[in-house]
This record gives structure tokens, sequence and C-alpha cells, in this order.
């Protein structure tokens, strides 16, 4: 489970992966991928092995992989991705949409990431304090800026 959060142009995640038998390990969810002459940072949430083959597809100019498109709904995933100009926010459809708002959280800690940056905090901060009370999101909290 994850906790993403963006806000001011910096992306924060938790670093806590579960899986099905509750137990946990760490593991990364914020990524740089160069696209063209531009970086662009892609936040992944959910099904990890989907999360990189939407990594490795995105920007590539192909359509998307079946694998993706026609996933099993129990390995879904979503994904942040930020272009330094706008954010955007797809599932398996592999479809960009435009988040919109000062600020923005995906994940099972999404509510707490969002309460917490209506209440004024940063993305980092979010992320820490939905990491205090959501048992499927953990420390240490990782960030990227463009």
């Amino acid at each position: 489970m994850t906790v993403i959060a963006v806000r001011s142009g910096i992306i924060a995640a938790d670093s806590r992966e579960t899986w099905g038998d509750d137990t946990h390990s760490q593991c990364e969810k914020l990524f740089r991928k160069k696209i063209g002459r531009r970086d662009h940072i892609i936040g992944t949430a959910g099904g990890s092995y989907s999360g990189m083959v939407f990594l490795d597809w995105y920007g590539s100019g192909k359509e998307p992989p079946e694998s993706l498109t026609q996933l099993d709904l129990e390995e879904d995933f979503e994904v942040l991705v930020w272009d330094g100009r706008k954010l955007f926010t797809a599932n398996h459809l592999c479809r960009l949409v435009p988040a919109l708002g000062r600020f923005y959280a995906i994940g099972s800690g999404r509510k707490g990431a969002m309460t917490a940056m209506h209440l004024g905090a940063s993305a980092q901060e979010a992320c820490a304090v939905t990491c205090k009370v959501d048992v499927s999101c953990g420390l240490p909290i990782t960030w990227m800026k463009l």
C-alpha cells in the first residue's frame, strides 16, 4: 500500500510495500524518466510489477501493452506523472487524466495526505503524517523535484 503526495512541484512517497500475507518490505516508488528533452517524475502505487511495466512503456510512443490494458483488477495500479508543467494520473488503461488542484495524492493513504495538505503540510510532511495513522504506509519518505 502507498501514499504519494504532490505539492509545490515536489512529489513525495512512503517506501512500504505490503504483500498479500501482510508482510512488509521497503521499495522505491518514485522514478525519474527522460522523455525527449524533458525529465518526468512517475510515482507508482498499487501493483508493483504492473507499475514497472507502465514505467517501461510510458513515453515510448507505442500502444500500451496488453499486459496492462487487460490487467486483472486485483493487480491494478495507479500512477502520478509530473512533467514539470502538469500533473497527471493514470491506471491500467494507460490514459493520462489531468490531476487538478494545488495538491494531490494517490494510494491507500490518499485521504490522510490530502487532509494534511489541506491543513498546510508539504508533500513530505503529508506522507510522514500519513505513515503515523495508516499501517499500510511506512517510512522512510523519499521525494523528488524537477
